[in-house]
């Protein structure tokens, strides 16, 4: 009687964590019934206690939601810290591709719900950015394969095996939500560079056949800070109304945050190694990096509004950079 208890006591807890991610709109009872293709009954009688999860239905139901399972023990040691890996093997396409629906699925959930914002640093520039322009991110995605994974297919085979209609779809869908989210980018003046080192680095292996590639590359960057410039300038995005703030830091941070914020839940996601991901819902982790963030954004310049001069000067600066390329890659051919 004891453990059935306890167990009661514990699946209420995860049942309280899955509210926490669900919109408004969306019933706990439906959540659950339509996760474990039950019938609104059973669902009741989980939620109750009179039934009690197995261990497959409360896999499933973390699974579904991205609730690492030690939520679901109960009590937190002081020292520990609730957050779910994504190990990225980008060689293998499926495994990509879970990867760029596991973030369209979060975009697409902040989109849908009132009131939710972003607010990142970024030492590197961000792999939802780079989607814009295909030619950008199959790079990214082929030099972590190639440097991670001893990827030694060709450049071309790569791309050839992730250019899909999937893929498409996937990273159109991420770009259209992302515009509808009010949100506020830290930025250095490197953030640019770690994107230009990589071609140059490639450029100078000799890894591009011809200079049709590389330059591909070099237009998809200055494509990209061409619309940041009329977003910064705007303080809005794309053709919608969502607020974009950008910052300028003027020192070097550590490394790229994103805190994902709706009403009642906050979502830490820390990169790893370029592509791979830390998950972390943890209440008090996501407290302190939204208070590190916004302390960061404090004191950074920020480009919006009325810092025409150091605007002015942040982009000509990276534009330059990708202008000594593009010269570079003309005459390496």
């Amino acid at each position: 009687m004891e453990k059935s208890e306890n167990n009661s006591g514990i699946y209420r807890r995860l049942f309280k964590e899955i509210q926490k991610h669900l919109a408004p709109s969306l019933a706990l009872v439906d959540a659950i019934a339509d996760t474990l293709h039950i019938s609104t009954d059973a669902a009741y009688r989980r939620m109750s206690g009179k039934t009690l999860l197995d261990i497959e239905e409360a896999t499933t139901l973390c699974n579904h939601f991205h609730i690492p399972f030690d939520l679901s023990k109960g009590v937190k040691d002081v020292y520990s810290l609730n957050c779910a890996y994504r190990p990225v093997d980008v060689s293998i396409q499926g495994d990509y591709l879970s990867h760029a629906l596991f973030l369209s699925q979060h975009f697409e959930e902040l989109r849908s719900v009132g009131d939710s914002s972003i607010l990142m640093s970024a030492i590197d520039i961000p792999l939802f950015h780079l989607v814009y322009h295909k030619e950008l991110i199959f790079f990214k995605l082929y030099t972590w394969a190639n440097s991670v994974y001893d990827y030694r297919g060709s450049l071309d085979d790569f791309i050839k095996e992730l250019d899909t209609p999937e893929f498409t779809r996937c990273h159109q869908k991420i770009c259209d939500d992302y515009e509808f989210i009010p949100s506020a980018e830290i930025w250095t003046d490197h953030t640019l560079d770690t994107t230009t080192r990589l071609i140059n680095y490639y450029l100078d292996m000799g890894m591009f056949p011809s200079k049709e590639f590389p330059l591909l590359l070099c237009e998809g960057l200055w494509s990209i800070l061409t619309k940041f410039q009329q977003w910064v300038e705007k303080g809005k995005k794309g053709n919608g109304d969502a607020s974009f703030q950008f910052y300028l830091s003027e020192i070097d941070f550590e490394g790229t945050y994103a805190l994902l914020k709706q009403p009642g839940q906050k979502l830490c996601v820390v990169r790893q190694f370029t592509i791979n991901s830390l998950t972390i819902l943890d209440e008090d982790y996501c407290t302190e990096a939204d208070n590190y963030l916004s302390k960061l954004a404090q004191r950074s310049i920020l480009l919006c509004g009325g810092s025409e001069k150091e605007r002015i000067k942040f982009f000509n600066t990276q534009r330059e950079k990708v202008q000594d390329l593009m010269e570079k890659i003309n005459h390496s051919f």
